[in-house]
């Protein structure tokens, strides 16, 4: 068996004390730029691992950054991901990705066991938690960012969308086309920002003149394939003289293209869909996805640095941000048949 390094061994060869290495694996002192390399330098040499379960029991943080997301399932949140893991990396640290489901005793359990682990902070998607579960990680001293949570957000810091915003773009530019009798498609799990899409698409009937009662809402019982599928089948069940629907993420968009274009209903010479988040299966689609971009991979590098500037003692006035969709005009909508 292969001996492992020591940590006075890391010492003697960076040439400082035990209480400088100390100090450099527990970040408990600031150490001098010069120090910090050659104690790296000795790291790599000698090839010493750290027990970060000894440095958790004696008060220490983890170097985990935890992610608690509502559906590990949409590519959204890849791109999210991605942004938040290069910033982790950046600071040495790690990301915990936690997928809630929309489950309180799911919710509760990563919350106990987060604070258990005594985690950097934490990184959560709007309702991917409830307040008290959320409160629970933030006791542990943990600093909690919450991503697009708008007025939704139970006080904690965050970083937004406007997609009450988004949501205007979207019912704006059917509306322009000509469209009047128009479905949402709403889904589990992200209620607040969905609502607020909503509101987007209310308004935008409102700026037209033309009666709210011809926006239809409807919403998809869960996040798997199946019911996407299940939203899709009811919409081209009741058809009728409905000509577009304004889906609130672009997987439910996608599947209900494909329910359309498997029954015979053009895309869109008879009915116009449109997405939301631009992700990347969107511009490949079998008709191109008019959708709302978000900036995934900035919303996740903007939520990992303002946890990690929390986590060293900053305060979070002035570093919140909020983020505007874009209009992405693809193939999949046009003028309605006359």
């Amino acid at each position: 068996m292969t001996r492992r390094a020591t940590i006075r061994e890391v010492a003697r060869l960076a040439e400082v004390s035990l209480g400088t290495v100390s100090n450099y694996l527990n970040d408990n002192k600031p150490i001098a730029p010069e120090t910090r390399e050659r104690i790296e330098s000795a790291i790599e040499q000698l090839g010493f691992i750290p027990n970060a379960g000894v440095r958790v029991m004696r008060g220490g943080r983890s170097h985990a950054i935890a992610f608690l997301i509502p559906d590990s399932g949409n590519p959204f949140l890849v791109e999210v991901s991605r942004g938040i893991e290069d910033v982790a990396i950046g600071a040495r640290h790690v990301v915990v990705i936690c997928n809630t489901d929309g489950d309180p005793d799911r919710e509760e359990h990563y919350a106990r066991v987060l604070s258990e682990m005594r985690v950097v902070g934490a990184v959560v998607m709007a309702m991917s938690a409830g307040e008290t579960a959320l409160r629970r990680l933030e006791a542990s001293g943990a600093p909690v960012v919450l991503l697009g949570g708008g007025s939704h957000g139970f006080g904690f810091p965050g970083i937004d969308v406007e997609n009450t915003h988004g949501g205007y773009l979207a019912m704006r530019h059917l509306l322009s086309l000509g469209h009047r009798d128009i479905v949402f498609v709403g889904g589990p799990g992200a209620e607040p920002q969905i609502d607020d899409r909503y509101l987007g698409c209310l308004r935008a009937y409102d700026e037209y003149g033309i009666d709210r009662a011809r926006l239809r809402r409807v919403t998809a019982e869960g996040h798997s394939t199946t019911a996407r599928r299940e939203v899709a089948e009811r919409i081209a069940d009741g058809i009728a003289e409905v000509t577009a629907a304004f889906c609130a993420n672009d997987l439910i968009a996608l599947t209900l293209q494909s329910v359309l274009l498997q029954r015979g209903i053009s895309v869109p010479g008879r009915f116009s869909v449109i997405g939301y988040d631009d992700i990347d299966g969107a511009a490949m689609a079998p008709v191109p996805l008019t959708t709302i971009h978000q900036p995934q991979y900035e919303l996740g590098r903007a939520a990992a640095e303002l946890v990690l500037a929390l986590a060293a003692g900053e305060s979070a006035a002035g570093r919140t941000r909020s983020f505007e969709p874009e209009l992405v005009v693809r193939s999949s909508t046009a003028a309605p048949p006359v």
